[in-house]
């Protein structure tokens, strides 16, 4: 509590004299007085004047409400240590002492064993009716488990398994839940009936702790084999080293036997029945089974090759627990307990969140991959093609991360620290904040704006989803306008989700004067060219000479608009090449863009004829193809077909065939097939289509007689 009011009077005090600083900055800016200055100056001054001495005694408050918590929480400080110490730190008597103790009466723990079971087992509070409705109700739950297991092992039979590590761990929890899922039920029944029925005897009956431990053992139980062995078909979802698993699990076993009689003996009335010494005694016989048993499961993780990186810190545990054993031994008892609790708790936690580490992990791998139905399904709704990144998701993992690590840390801490103090400095930075200049830094904030900017960021693939394809048909604007639409609404929402991540991170906005004087200097420095090529992108986007999927040609480039961002333009080439454009070369250069206006264009085929031929019958046959060919506009909406007689070649009669298509996409398939036609036309007609030749002269011939 007094970290938490030092933290809100360190916001109090860095807050006032922000408002201080404002305050005087004002009053500066009003220059010094003079005797004739103007009465509204002279009043403002005096008004600036009364504010800020009403800020000096805010402050001076804050200052004093931070002193004295500060006292209080030094004082505070030195009693929590001093009752650290003296109960982690008292001794008690070793077992030396204890063991002597015993042997004087030897028969004495078995007496009073004997004794309670017989007086304080509870089951004599129970009358017969009692006992039979635990057994019947016991039996019918036992009886629902068995049905209810039948039916997950049919379903885990019909589902078709991939190799995925979430799978994996789906199916070991289906099989090895459904295989302890009966006693599970039977005994969670009997700890809650018994709890009923006994709720007003203190302390509670021994079979009612009982019936409650034993619940908790079978759970400990079916995690064990669920995470080491799963229940065959399963497998496990850890890359353990074959026999490693099965021997973890053997241990883990013989440790949840003696946890579960250890506390059966040392935390129910139990041990009231034991004389204090006969019960420090079987304490410390059984913190020995603990940590042989501790250490020989230790032992298999430190023969293991895969944790070759990390055998120091394996053995600096079973040091710590063989530590632990001696400060028990020696006589302190809470020091030894408290170290092996925390260090094992410190290991089963980083166990557990590793694991929800890689679950939520490869969550998010399939949700970009595509992994599964609903992941496709996704992708869909969000307008994201398959085996692309979801926008906005990584930093969802940046803050998952985030939460489950320190989500971890909190829990390690809270164990080692038992006065919570770490806990309380770390909470008050987190939700308060620290100071660094006059920035004040509050890291909950910064987390709760990461969130708001992901959410953002994914809802802004929805809505372009939902533009373009259920509102903008509906409009009678064209395809380019409603691209350039979805285009737009893309880049203002990623400035909407910037400014309300900036505004709940606690940034400013006063500043932003400052910002964009920064940027001023900086375009007039080296940032020309990416201005130009926004301002360029925005051209683009409004007046829309280039629209995406449109043919253009851009100097030696040609080929069909991918995209077009807010710096460049992404042309995809007939050589499926990708060429990125900047936005300013679309606008300073010439740029032929052949589907603009309308997908209509022109196609020219050449064709060369033998000299001798009926140039009639070849304008016939040429018009006739082109006529043929269903690309080719007849209706009169565009020239019709022309046929040209263009000149008189060295080889050839030259022809062209002039066409207008219906779709210039498809120029270069439309003159391949005219030009099939026209080759099996000629064919047909006998036309002959010549190729180059040359008469060679040979004025004298060599002398047969020449020598060689």
């Amino acid at each position: 509590v007094t970290i938490k009011l030092s933290g809100e009077a360190s916001v109090c005090i860095a807050d006032k004299e922000a408002q201080i600083k404002k305050v005087q900055e004002s009053i500066d800016g009003l220059g010094e007085k003079v005797d004739d200055e103007a009465a509204e100056v002279t009043k403002q001054r005096n008004k600036l004047q009364k504010e800020k001495e009403e800020l000096d005694k805010a402050l001076a408050q804050c200052n004093l409400y931070k002193q004295n918590s500060d006292k209080a929480s030094e004082h505070i400080s030195l009693a929590e240590k001093s009752y650290f110490q003296e109960k982690y730190l008292i001794r008690g008597p070793h077992i030396y002492t204890l063991a002597v103790e015993y042997l004087k009466n030897p028969f004495e723990l078995i007496t009073d064993s004997g004794t309670f079971f017989w007086k304080h087992a509870g089951i004599q509070d129970l009358d017969v009716t009692e006992t039979l409705t635990v057994f019947t109700i016991v039996i019918l739950a036992i009886m629902i488990g068995l049905w209810i297991r039948r039916r997950m092992l049919n379903l885990e039979q019909r589902i078709e398994w991939h190799d995925h590590f979430t799978e994996h761990f789906t199916q070991a929890a289906l099989t090895t839940f459904a295989k302890y899922l009966p006693w599970l039920f039977g005994a969670s029944t009997a700890a809650l009936i018994l709890f009923i029925i006994t709720e007003d005897i203190s302390p509670a009956p021994f079979v009612t702790t009982l019936a409650i431990a034993l619940l908790i053992y079978l759970a400990f139980i079916t995690a064990v084999r669920f995470i080491f062995s799963p229940v065959e078909p399963a497998q496990t979802f850890f890359d353990f080293t074959p026999g490693i698993a099965l021997k973890l699990s053997r241990r883990l076993r013989i440790l949840a036997i003696l946890t579960f009689a250890g506390y059966l003996a040392f935390y129910t009335v139990f041990s009231e029945s034991i004389p204090e010494l006969n019960r420090l005694l079987l304490r410390d016989v059984f913190s020995l089974l603990i940590v042989l048993n501790l250490i020989w499961l230790f032992m298999v993780l430190v023969r293991s090759p895969k944790l070759e990186n990390i055998r120091w810190l394996l053995i600096t545990l079973i040091i710590v627990f063989a530590f632990s054993l001696a400060a028990e031994w020696a006589g302190y008892r809470n020091l030894g307990l408290h170290g092996r609790r925390a260090v094992l708790l410190t290991f089963i936690l980083l166990a557990v969140f590793l694991t929800l580490s890689k679950l939520f992990r490869d969550l998010f791998n399939a949700m970009d991959d595509g992994t599964y139905e609903w992941c496709k399904r996704l992708h869909e709704k969000l307008g994201v093609e398959e085996k692309k990144t979801l926008p906005g998701l990584v930093w969802i993992r940046l803050l998952t991360t985030i939460v489950i690590w320190g989500g971890f840390a909190h829990i390690v801490i809270s164990s080692w620290d038992q006065s919570g103090a770490i806990i309380q400095h770390t909470r008050n930075y987190i939700v308060n904040g620290f100071q660094i200049g006059e920035f004040r830094i509050v890291p909950s904030k910064i987390l709760l704006s990461l969130l708001i900017f992901a959410l953002i960021i994914i809802s802004t693939g929805w809505i372009k989803r939902q533009l373009e394809s259920n509102w903008l048909p509906k409009t009678s604007m064209d395809r380019g306008a409603r691209e350039a639409v979805v285009t737009i609404t893309g880049y203002v929402m990623f400035v909407i989700a910037a400014l309300a991540a900036l505004s709940v991170a606690g940034f400013n906005f006063s500043n932003i004067a400052i910002v964009a004087g920064a940027l001023s200097v900086g375009i007039g420095f080296g940032l020309q060219n990416i201005v130009n090529n926004f301002v360029s992108g925005l051209i683009l986007l409004f007046e829309r000479p280039v629209r995406k999927g449109d043919w253009i040609q851009v100097g030696t480039t040609e080929g069909y608009v991918q995209d077009i961002r807010i710096r460049s333009t992404r042309i995809l080439t007939f050589d499926r090449s990708d060429v990125i454009v900047p936005n300013s070369e679309l606008i300073a250069n010439q740029v032929t863009n052949f589907m603009l206006d309308n997908i209509r264009g022109r196609a020219i085929i050449s064709v060369g004829v033998a000299y001798g031929s009926d140039t009639e019958k070849v304008r016939y046959i040429l018009t006739q193809v082109a006529e043929e060919n269903e690309l080719v506009v007849k209706d009169g909406t565009s020239p019709k077909p022309l046929v040209l007689f263009r000149g008189f070649g060295d080889s050839s009669l030259d022809f062209e065939l002039r066409v207008h298509l219906y779709d210039v996409d498809r120029r270069l398939s439309t003159i391949s097939n005219i030009n099939f036609a026209i080759d099996k036309a000629f064919r047909e007609e006998g036309i002959e289509i010549p190729f180059p030749q040359r008469d060679v002269h040979v004025k004298t011939l060599p002398d047969k007689n020449a020598g060689d």
